[in-house]
Protein backbone atom coordinates (compact mmCIF):
# COMPACT_ATOMS: atom_id res chain seq x y z
CA UNK A 1 0.00 0.00 0.00
CA UNK A 2 1.50 3.59 -1.06
CA UNK A 3 2.52 5.89 1.93
CA UNK A 4 0.55 9.45 1.98
CA UNK A 5 1.69 12.66 3.68
CA UNK A 6 -0.08 15.72 2.75
CA UNK A 7 1.06 19.41 3.37
CA UNK A 8 1.29 20.40 6.93
CA UNK A 9 -0.70 23.27 8.26
CA UNK A 10 0.29 25.18 11.26
CA UNK A 11 -1.08 24.73 14.70
CA UNK A 12 -0.13 26.14 18.33
CA UNK A 13 1.12 23.37 20.62
CA UNK A 14 -0.66 23.25 24.32
CA UNK A 15 0.93 22.19 27.69
CA UNK A 16 -2.24 21.46 28.81
CA UNK A 17 -1.75 18.12 27.04
CA UNK A 18 1.32 17.40 29.29
CA UNK A 19 1.42 15.34 32.75
CA UNK A 20 4.64 15.54 34.98
CA UNK A 21 7.13 12.94 34.42
CA UNK A 22 8.01 9.25 35.43
CA UNK A 23 10.66 6.64 35.84
CA UNK A 24 12.02 3.97 32.97
CA UNK A 25 11.45 1.29 30.87
CA UNK A 26 12.35 -2.75 31.39
CA UNK A 27 10.82 -6.40 31.12
CA UNK A 28 7.43 -7.02 32.58
CA UNK A 29 7.85 -7.23 36.80
CA UNK A 30 7.53 -10.10 38.75
CA UNK A 31 5.38 -8.52 41.53
CA UNK A 32 1.98 -7.96 39.55
CA UNK A 33 -1.48 -8.60 40.40
CA UNK A 34 -4.71 -8.72 38.55
CA UNK A 35 -7.99 -8.35 39.35
CA UNK A 36 -10.97 -8.66 37.46
CA UNK A 37 -15.35 -7.78 37.75
CA UNK A 38 -17.49 -8.61 35.81
CA UNK A 39 -19.53 -5.32 36.14
CA UNK A 40 -18.73 -2.22 38.48
CA UNK A 41 -21.88 -0.89 38.03
CA UNK A 42 -23.78 -2.57 40.72
CA UNK A 43 -26.62 0.05 39.99
CA UNK A 44 -27.54 -2.03 37.28
CA UNK A 45 -29.43 -5.04 39.22
CA UNK A 46 -31.38 -2.35 40.92
CA UNK A 47 -35.34 -3.22 39.63
CA UNK A 48 -37.24 -0.06 38.46
CA UNK A 49 -40.14 0.40 40.58
CA UNK A 50 -43.16 2.78 40.94
CA UNK A 51 -42.07 6.46 39.41
CA UNK A 52 -38.63 5.73 39.39
CA UNK A 53 -36.43 5.05 35.96
CA UNK A 54 -33.31 4.41 34.62
CA UNK A 55 -30.91 6.19 31.80
CA UNK A 56 -29.17 5.05 28.94
CA UNK A 57 -26.01 6.44 28.32
CA UNK A 58 -24.55 5.36 24.29
CA UNK A 59 -20.92 6.57 23.17
CA UNK A 60 -21.10 8.99 20.47
CA UNK A 61 -18.37 11.01 18.45
CA UNK A 62 -17.99 13.70 21.43
CA UNK A 63 -18.58 11.05 24.46
CA UNK A 64 -21.34 9.73 26.45
CA UNK A 65 -24.97 10.90 25.75
CA UNK A 66 -28.02 10.05 27.61
CA UNK A 67 -30.28 9.85 24.73
CA UNK A 68 -33.36 7.37 26.31
CA UNK A 69 -34.90 7.38 29.61
CA UNK A 70 -36.82 3.58 30.83
CA UNK A 71 -39.58 5.05 33.61
CA UNK A 72 -42.20 2.94 35.59
CA UNK A 73 -45.29 4.98 35.53
CA UNK A 74 -46.93 2.10 38.39
CA UNK A 75 -49.76 1.30 36.30
CA UNK A 76 -50.63 -0.66 33.46
CA UNK A 77 -51.28 1.39 30.53
CA UNK A 78 -51.92 1.65 26.61
CA UNK A 79 -49.83 3.35 23.50
CA UNK A 80 -52.53 5.46 23.29
CA UNK A 81 -52.32 7.10 26.90
CA UNK A 82 -48.48 8.46 25.94
CA UNK A 83 -47.57 11.06 23.83
CA UNK A 84 -43.80 13.31 23.55
CA UNK A 85 -45.44 16.24 23.75
CA UNK A 86 -46.82 15.31 27.36
CA UNK A 87 -43.73 14.46 28.53
CA UNK A 88 -40.84 17.32 30.40
CA UNK A 89 -37.43 16.41 31.07
CA UNK A 90 -35.11 18.50 32.69
CA UNK A 91 -31.45 18.13 33.91
CA UNK A 92 -29.55 19.73 36.31
CA UNK A 93 -25.62 19.38 36.30
CA UNK A 94 -22.79 20.75 37.41
CA UNK A 95 -21.54 23.90 34.14
CA UNK A 96 -18.05 24.83 33.84
CA UNK A 97 -17.42 28.79 33.41
CA UNK A 98 -13.65 28.35 31.93
CA UNK A 99 -13.56 32.49 31.75
CA UNK A 100 -13.37 32.23 35.87
CA UNK A 101 -13.07 28.44 35.87
CA UNK A 102 -15.74 27.99 37.91
CA UNK A 103 -18.65 25.07 38.87
CA UNK A 104 -22.04 26.07 38.68
CA UNK A 105 -25.06 24.53 38.57
CA UNK A 106 -27.33 24.86 35.57
CA UNK A 107 -30.59 23.05 34.45
CA UNK A 108 -31.88 23.02 31.19
CA UNK A 109 -35.18 21.11 29.47
CA UNK A 110 -34.18 18.07 27.47
CA UNK A 111 -36.08 17.51 24.04
CA UNK A 112 -38.35 14.61 23.84
CA UNK A 113 -37.80 12.80 20.03
CA UNK A 114 -40.37 10.12 21.11
CA UNK A 115 -41.96 7.70 23.44
CA UNK A 116 -43.46 4.20 23.10
CA UNK A 117 -44.14 1.47 25.38
CA UNK A 118 -41.55 -0.95 26.96
CA UNK A 119 -39.76 -3.47 28.67
CA UNK A 120 -37.92 -2.75 31.49
CA UNK A 121 -34.76 -3.21 29.80
CA UNK A 122 -36.28 -0.43 27.36
CA UNK A 123 -37.17 -2.92 24.35
CA UNK A 124 -40.60 -1.92 22.43
CA UNK A 125 -43.13 -3.73 23.22
CA UNK A 126 -46.96 -4.12 21.52
CA UNK A 127 -49.00 -5.12 24.77
CA UNK A 128 -50.12 -2.77 27.64
CA UNK A 129 -47.12 -2.57 29.99
CA UNK A 130 -45.80 -0.44 33.39
CA UNK A 131 -42.96 0.83 31.54
CA UNK A 132 -42.49 4.11 29.00
CA UNK A 133 -39.08 4.31 27.08
CA UNK A 134 -38.46 8.49 26.37
CA UNK A 135 -35.82 8.85 23.75
CA UNK A 136 -34.14 12.22 24.01
CA UNK A 137 -32.32 14.69 21.22
CA UNK A 138 -28.45 14.75 22.09
CA UNK A 139 -26.51 17.07 20.25
CA UNK A 140 -22.41 17.56 20.30
CA UNK A 141 -23.03 21.25 21.61
CA UNK A 142 -25.51 20.08 24.26
CA UNK A 143 -23.39 19.69 27.61
CA UNK A 144 -27.14 18.75 29.51
CA UNK A 145 -26.70 15.47 27.06
CA UNK A 146 -23.28 14.32 28.24
CA UNK A 147 -23.17 12.72 31.89
CA UNK A 148 -19.08 13.24 31.92
CA UNK A 149 -18.16 16.73 33.42
CA UNK A 150 -14.99 17.68 31.94
CA UNK A 151 -13.64 19.81 34.78
CA UNK A 152 -10.89 21.99 35.69
CA UNK A 153 -8.32 19.74 36.15
CA UNK A 154 -8.92 18.56 32.68
CA UNK A 155 -10.05 14.93 33.55
CA UNK A 156 -13.37 13.37 32.60
CA UNK A 157 -15.66 12.39 35.36
CA UNK A 158 -19.39 11.43 36.12
CA UNK A 159 -21.02 14.19 36.74
CA UNK A 160 -22.28 15.02 40.06
CA UNK A 161 -24.57 15.75 40.81
CA UNK A 162 -26.51 14.93 37.43
CA UNK A 163 -29.96 14.70 38.22
CA UNK A 164 -32.60 14.29 35.95
CA UNK A 165 -36.46 15.13 36.13
CA UNK A 166 -39.20 13.74 34.46
CA UNK A 167 -42.82 14.76 34.18
CA UNK A 168 -46.26 14.35 32.98
CA UNK A 169 -49.51 15.86 34.40
CA UNK A 170 -51.71 13.50 32.60
CA UNK A 171 -50.31 10.15 33.85
CA UNK A 172 -49.76 11.74 37.43
CA UNK A 173 -45.56 11.53 37.11
CA UNK A 174 -43.15 14.10 38.34
CA UNK A 175 -40.00 12.08 39.87
CA UNK A 176 -36.11 12.59 39.57
CA UNK A 177 -36.00 9.07 41.16
CA UNK A 178 -33.34 7.40 38.57
CA UNK A 179 -32.14 3.80 40.49
CA UNK A 180 -29.92 2.70 37.33
CA UNK A 181 -27.87 4.48 34.90
CA UNK A 182 -27.64 1.78 31.40
CA UNK A 183 -24.74 1.50 28.89
CA UNK A 184 -25.98 -1.23 25.99
CA UNK A 185 -22.11 -1.56 24.85
CA UNK A 186 -19.72 -0.35 27.61
CA UNK A 187 -21.71 -2.56 29.93
CA UNK A 188 -20.49 -5.41 28.11
CA UNK A 189 -17.10 -5.14 29.23
CA UNK A 190 -15.23 -6.57 31.91
CA UNK A 191 -12.99 -4.49 34.29
CA UNK A 192 -10.62 -4.96 36.39
CA UNK A 193 -7.14 -3.58 38.08
CA UNK A 194 -3.60 -4.86 37.51
CA UNK A 195 -0.58 -3.57 39.82
CA UNK A 196 2.97 -4.05 39.01
CA UNK A 197 5.87 -2.63 40.75
CA UNK A 198 3.89 -0.63 42.82
CA UNK A 199 1.70 0.97 40.07
CA UNK A 200 -1.46 0.29 39.90
CA UNK A 201 -3.83 0.70 36.43
CA UNK A 202 -7.64 0.20 36.44
CA UNK A 203 -8.87 -1.31 32.73
CA UNK A 204 -11.60 -2.32 30.64
CA UNK A 205 -11.41 -5.46 28.34
CA UNK A 206 -14.19 -7.01 25.76
CA UNK A 207 -13.75 -10.76 24.90
CA UNK A 208 -15.72 -11.94 21.28
CA UNK A 209 -18.26 -14.35 22.12
CA UNK A 210 -17.06 -16.78 18.70
CA UNK A 211 -13.84 -15.73 19.19
CA UNK A 212 -11.53 -18.99 17.73
CA UNK A 213 -7.65 -20.31 18.69
CA UNK A 214 -6.05 -17.33 16.93
CA UNK A 215 -7.99 -13.85 17.73
CA UNK A 216 -5.93 -10.57 17.05
CA UNK A 217 -6.18 -8.22 20.15
CA UNK A 218 -7.08 -4.35 19.61
CA UNK A 219 -5.15 -2.10 22.45
CA UNK A 220 -6.90 1.83 22.60
CA UNK A 221 -4.52 3.76 25.38
CA UNK A 222 -6.78 6.79 26.08
CA UNK A 223 -5.93 10.77 26.14
CA UNK A 224 -5.52 13.12 29.07
CA UNK A 225 -9.06 13.50 29.93
CA UNK A 226 -10.07 9.99 30.40
CA UNK A 227 -7.22 9.10 33.31
CA UNK A 228 -8.15 8.03 36.70
CA UNK A 229 -9.80 4.68 37.97
CA UNK A 230 -13.56 4.11 36.87
CA UNK A 231 -12.70 2.20 33.30
CA UNK A 232 -16.00 3.76 31.86
CA UNK A 233 -14.60 6.78 31.17
CA UNK A 234 -11.96 5.86 28.53
CA UNK A 235 -14.50 3.71 26.38
CA UNK A 236 -17.06 6.24 26.74
CA UNK A 237 -15.27 9.91 27.05
CA UNK A 238 -13.68 8.38 23.28
CA UNK A 239 -16.09 6.11 21.52
CA UNK A 240 -14.05 2.99 22.45
CA UNK A 241 -17.32 1.11 22.74
CA UNK A 242 -17.75 1.44 18.80
CA UNK A 243 -14.46 -1.48 18.70
CA UNK A 244 -16.87 -3.91 19.73
CA UNK A 245 -19.96 -3.46 17.41
CA UNK A 246 -20.08 -5.57 13.95
CA UNK A 247 -18.53 -2.74 11.68
CA UNK A 248 -16.20 -3.01 13.17
CA UNK A 249 -15.23 -6.57 14.52
CA UNK A 250 -16.05 -7.75 11.23
CA UNK A 251 -12.80 -6.80 9.67
CA UNK A 252 -11.11 -9.32 11.45
CA UNK A 253 -12.52 -12.48 10.34
CA UNK A 254 -15.64 -14.36 12.30
CA UNK A 255 -13.73 -14.78 15.44
CA UNK A 256 -13.65 -10.85 15.55
CA UNK A 257 -11.07 -9.54 17.89
CA UNK A 258 -10.58 -8.78 21.41
CA UNK A 259 -10.35 -5.25 23.05
CA UNK A 260 -8.10 -3.93 25.76
CA UNK A 261 -8.75 -0.16 27.13
CA UNK A 262 -5.89 0.31 29.66
CA UNK A 263 -6.41 3.63 31.98
CA UNK A 264 -4.02 5.16 34.58
CA UNK A 265 -4.45 7.21 37.38
CA UNK A 266 -2.53 10.09 36.48
CA UNK A 267 -0.86 11.06 32.49
CA UNK A 268 0.75 8.47 30.42
CA UNK A 269 3.52 10.86 29.38
CA UNK A 270 4.60 11.44 32.56
CA UNK A 271 8.62 10.63 32.82
CA UNK A 272 8.48 10.51 37.09
CA UNK A 273 6.80 9.60 39.56
CA UNK A 274 5.67 12.85 40.44
CA UNK A 275 2.33 14.10 39.07
CA UNK A 276 3.28 17.83 38.48
CA UNK A 277 3.85 19.23 34.94
CA UNK A 278 7.53 20.25 34.66
CA UNK A 279 9.45 22.14 31.67
CA UNK A 280 11.61 19.22 31.58
CA UNK A 281 8.93 17.05 30.03
CA UNK A 282 8.85 20.02 27.13
CA UNK A 283 12.81 19.99 26.57
CA UNK A 284 13.92 18.31 23.24
CA UNK A 285 17.13 17.32 25.59
CA UNK A 286 15.21 15.17 28.51
CA UNK A 287 14.52 11.62 27.82
CA UNK A 288 10.77 10.71 27.17
CA UNK A 289 10.12 7.23 28.41
CA UNK A 290 6.91 7.14 30.43
CA UNK A 291 6.76 6.24 34.18
CA UNK A 292 4.31 3.87 33.25
CA UNK A 293 5.82 1.94 30.59
CA UNK A 294 6.83 -0.99 32.67
CA UNK A 295 3.39 -1.36 34.30
CA UNK A 296 1.84 -0.64 31.17
CA UNK A 297 3.56 -3.75 29.32
CA UNK A 298 2.78 -5.74 32.23
CA UNK A 299 -1.01 -5.39 31.95
CA UNK A 300 -0.71 -6.22 28.52
CA UNK A 301 1.19 -9.66 28.85
CA UNK A 302 -0.43 -10.29 31.90
CA UNK A 303 -4.08 -9.79 29.73
CA UNK A 304 -2.16 -11.98 26.88
CA UNK A 305 -0.98 -15.03 28.68
CA UNK A 306 -4.84 -15.38 30.46
CA UNK A 307 -6.41 -15.40 27.37
CA UNK A 308 -4.61 -17.93 25.17
CA UNK A 309 -7.09 -17.55 22.23
CA UNK A 310 -5.17 -14.53 21.38
CA UNK A 311 -2.60 -14.82 18.49
CA UNK A 312 0.31 -12.60 19.90
CA UNK A 313 1.63 -12.36 15.91
CA UNK A 314 -1.44 -10.07 15.66
CA UNK A 315 -1.34 -7.70 18.45
CA UNK A 316 -2.23 -4.21 17.83
CA UNK A 317 -1.46 -0.90 19.75
CA UNK A 318 -3.46 2.33 19.26
CA UNK A 319 -4.52 5.35 21.14
CA UNK A 320 -5.20 9.42 21.33
CA UNK A 321 -3.02 12.45 22.17
CA UNK A 322 -1.48 11.46 25.79
CA UNK A 323 -2.10 7.61 24.33
CA UNK A 324 -0.45 8.60 20.88
CA UNK A 325 2.13 9.77 23.15
CA UNK A 326 2.26 6.57 24.77
CA UNK A 327 1.45 4.29 21.73
CA UNK A 328 4.98 5.75 20.07
CA UNK A 329 6.48 5.04 23.51
CA UNK A 330 5.95 1.18 23.60
CA UNK A 331 6.60 0.78 20.41
CA UNK A 332 10.04 2.11 21.18
CA UNK A 333 10.94 0.51 24.27
CA UNK A 334 8.79 -2.78 23.02
CA UNK A 335 9.80 -2.70 18.93
CA UNK A 336 9.84 -6.72 18.45
CA UNK A 337 5.85 -7.11 20.11
CA UNK A 338 3.35 -5.55 18.42
CA UNK A 339 2.33 -6.74 14.75
CA UNK A 340 0.85 -2.91 13.93
CA UNK A 341 -0.01 0.64 15.73
CA UNK A 342 -2.50 3.31 15.03
CA UNK A 343 -1.62 6.41 16.96
CA UNK A 344 -3.94 9.45 16.72
CA UNK A 345 -2.70 12.91 16.97
CA UNK A 346 -0.04 11.33 19.06
CA UNK A 347 2.37 13.92 21.66
CA UNK A 348 5.24 12.25 21.23
CA UNK A 349 7.79 15.20 19.92
CA UNK A 350 9.61 14.34 16.56
CA UNK A 351 12.60 16.13 18.24
CA UNK A 352 12.62 13.63 21.42
CA UNK A 353 12.97 10.43 18.46
CA UNK A 354 16.76 9.94 17.78
CA UNK A 355 17.94 7.97 15.15
CA UNK A 356 18.10 5.03 16.68
CA UNK A 357 14.12 5.20 17.99
CA UNK A 358 13.33 6.18 14.24
CA UNK A 359 15.42 3.08 13.20
CA UNK A 360 12.84 0.87 15.28
CA UNK A 361 9.56 2.83 14.71
CA UNK A 362 10.42 2.07 11.22
CA UNK A 363 10.51 -1.47 11.78
CA UNK A 364 6.79 -1.09 12.73
CA UNK A 365 3.65 -1.21 10.52
CA UNK A 366 2.36 1.90 11.91
CA UNK A 367 -0.77 4.18 10.63
CA UNK A 368 -0.73 8.03 11.77
CA UNK A 369 -4.06 10.06 11.85
CA UNK A 370 -4.12 13.72 12.42
CA UNK A 371 -6.21 17.11 11.34
CA UNK A 372 -4.47 19.89 10.32
CA UNK A 373 -6.14 22.78 12.52
CA UNK A 374 -4.60 20.22 15.83
CA UNK A 375 -4.14 23.28 18.13
CA UNK A 376 -3.06 20.99 20.99
CA UNK A 377 -1.13 18.80 19.41
CA UNK A 378 1.17 21.02 16.47
CA UNK A 379 1.26 18.73 13.81
CA UNK A 380 4.65 20.14 12.57
CA UNK A 381 6.55 19.21 15.42
CA UNK A 382 5.12 15.73 15.88
CA UNK A 383 3.03 13.78 13.01
CA UNK A 384 4.17 15.33 10.02
CA UNK A 385 7.92 15.71 11.54
CA UNK A 386 7.78 11.99 11.89
CA UNK A 387 6.15 11.07 9.21
CA UNK A 388 8.35 13.21 6.79
CA UNK A 389 12.02 11.46 8.69
CA UNK A 390 10.39 7.92 8.46
CA UNK A 391 9.28 8.44 4.87
CA UNK A 392 12.79 9.68 3.85
CA UNK A 393 14.84 7.37 5.46
CA UNK A 394 12.88 4.50 5.38
CA UNK A 395 10.77 4.56 1.94
CA UNK A 396 10.02 1.08 1.48
CA UNK A 397 8.67 1.13 5.35
CA UNK A 398 4.80 0.65 6.00
CA UNK A 399 3.97 3.91 6.81
CA UNK A 400 0.64 5.69 6.86
CA UNK A 401 -0.73 8.79 7.45
CA UNK A 402 -4.37 9.56 7.20
CA UNK A 403 -4.38 13.81 7.61
CA UNK A 404 -7.54 15.67 7.66
CA UNK A 405 -8.31 19.38 6.95
CA UNK A 406 -10.57 19.53 10.00
CA UNK A 407 -12.36 17.27 12.39
CA UNK A 408 -16.58 17.35 11.84
CA UNK A 409 -19.22 15.54 11.82
CA UNK A 410 -19.62 12.79 8.73
CA UNK A 411 -23.14 11.13 9.94
CA UNK A 412 -25.21 13.78 8.40
CA UNK A 413 -27.28 14.39 11.45
CA UNK A 414 -25.24 17.16 13.81
CA UNK A 415 -24.82 20.68 12.12
CA UNK A 416 -23.38 23.47 13.64
CA UNK A 417 -25.40 27.34 13.97
CA UNK A 418 -24.27 28.12 10.27
CA UNK A 419 -26.35 24.64 8.76
CA UNK A 420 -22.88 22.87 7.83
CA UNK A 421 -21.61 19.61 9.77
CA UNK A 422 -20.95 20.29 13.23
CA UNK A 423 -17.11 21.80 13.62
CA UNK A 424 -15.19 19.67 16.56
CA UNK A 425 -11.76 20.94 18.08
CA UNK A 426 -9.07 20.07 15.33
CA UNK A 427 -7.61 17.60 18.01
CA UNK A 428 -10.09 15.30 17.67
CA UNK A 429 -9.23 13.42 14.74
CA UNK A 430 -9.47 10.10 16.80
CA UNK A 431 -12.86 10.52 15.59
CA UNK A 432 -12.06 9.28 12.26
CA UNK A 433 -9.86 6.73 13.67
CA UNK A 434 -12.40 5.00 16.22
CA UNK A 435 -15.08 5.16 12.83
CA UNK A 436 -12.69 3.46 10.85
CA UNK A 437 -12.93 6.40 8.47
CA UNK A 438 -9.01 6.85 7.72
CA UNK A 439 -8.26 5.15 4.17
CA UNK A 440 -4.97 4.85 1.83
CA UNK A 441 -5.66 3.79 -1.84
CA UNK A 442 -9.16 2.68 -1.13
CA UNK A 443 -8.70 0.52 2.26
CA UNK A 444 -9.35 1.60 5.77
CA UNK A 445 -7.57 1.58 8.69
CA UNK A 446 -8.99 -1.59 10.44
CA UNK A 447 -8.91 -3.48 7.13
CA UNK A 448 -5.42 -2.83 7.08
CA UNK A 449 -4.98 -3.55 10.69
CA UNK A 450 -6.70 -6.64 10.65
CA UNK A 451 -4.12 -7.94 7.94
CA UNK A 452 -0.95 -7.10 9.68
CA UNK A 453 0.41 -9.69 11.37
CA UNK A 454 4.48 -10.00 13.04
CA UNK A 455 5.86 -13.28 12.13
CA UNK A 456 8.37 -13.21 14.82
CA UNK A 457 6.40 -13.29 17.58
CA UNK A 458 6.34 -16.34 19.80
CA UNK A 459 3.93 -18.71 20.46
Amino acid sequence: MKKSLKAAGLCVFSALLFGAGATFFGCASTDSKTQTSKKTNQEMSVPIQENQFAIVVNGYDWGPGVDKIILNVGKEISSDEINAEDFSVAVTMPVVDWTTFSVNEGTQNRSVTKVYLSDENGTEVSKNTNFVSVELSVHPADGFSNPFLFGTNFMNTWANPYTVSVTNEKLGIDTNDCVAKISPLADKFEFGTHTADGITLSYASWEPENHGRSTPLIIWIHGMGEGGTDPYIPILGNKVVNLITPEIQNHFGKGGAYVLAPQVDGFWLQTDESKEIKAADLNPETPAVSYYTKSLFSLIEDYVQKNPSIDRNRIYIGGCSNGGYMTVNMLIEYPDYFAAAWPVCEAYPDSKIDDEKLEKLSKNHIWFTQAKNDTTVNPDDFDVATVRRLNEKYPDADIHFSFFDDVHDTTGLYNGEDGKPYQYMGHWSWLYALNNECEDNGVTLMEWLSKQSRPFAEK
